[in-house]
């Protein structure tokens, strides 16, 4: 006789719980993105997610704790996200470069509508100097594919300009308004160009 504590009736409720976490994440997403963090609630979460607030808690103690879970996907989205942007060789000339990079980052940015609420709000979320190297990494490969006379430190150290200079680019569209976003843009994609105008001629 199968019991209650046997494998095969923990799984489908394991089972359940993951998907009932990750549609409390999906309408998180979805709400944070169009309304921003501070005007959405737990209860609004759970509400068009189709279950009590009470449920909501038990996966997570409080709205930060949703936060939290959503920066941690990203973080992870975003490594394997670079690690496909250069799976083929870097665009050859600086300009072209400079666009790929710009693209890249507004791509993901784009196609994760909270993701720059996420980041502005006052929710504490980091990562170790281990967990951030994977991106730089990616970013320092590309860069000394681009150009080989650059040493694996010079690149290394460019890839952490590259990604302040996303992070700037951020904050300032989080602040914004939506008319004014595309001059930033403008703006960052020149910086970036200029920047590896001269990091392309340095040996």
């Amino acid at each position: 006789m199968t019991t209650s504590t046997s494998p095969d009736r923990r799984q489908p409720l394991q089972a359940r719980a993951a998907a009932r976490r990750a549609r409390f994440l999906e309408v998180a997403t979805q709400l944070i993105g169009t309304k921003g963090y501070e005007a959405v609630s737990m209860k609004a979460i759970a509400q068009v997610a189709g279950a009590s607030v009470g449920t909501l808690y038990d996966y997570f103690p409080d709205k930060p704790a949703v936060a939290l879970a959503l920066l941690a996907d990203y973080a992870d989205e975003l490594d394997a996200y670079w690690a496909r942007v250069f799976a083929e060789p870097p665009a050859p000339c600086a300009e072209a470069f400079a666009d790929q990079l710009m693209d890249a980052v507004l791509g993901f940015v784009q196609a994760r509508p909270a993701y720059l609420p996420l980041i502005s709000s006052p929710v504490a979320y980091s990562r170790s100097t281990a967990q951030r190297q994977p991106l730089r990494h990616t970013i320092a490969g590309a860069l000394q594919h681009a150009n080989t006379r650059l040493s694996a430190e010079r690149a290394h150290l460019a890839a952490n300009v590259i990604v302040e200079l996303f992070k700037a680019l951020l904050a300032v569209l989080e602040r914004s308004a939506p008319e004014e976003n595309q001059r930033a843009i403008d703006e960052f994609r020149l910086l970036m160009k200029l920047y590896l105008d001269q990091l392309m001629l340095q040996a």
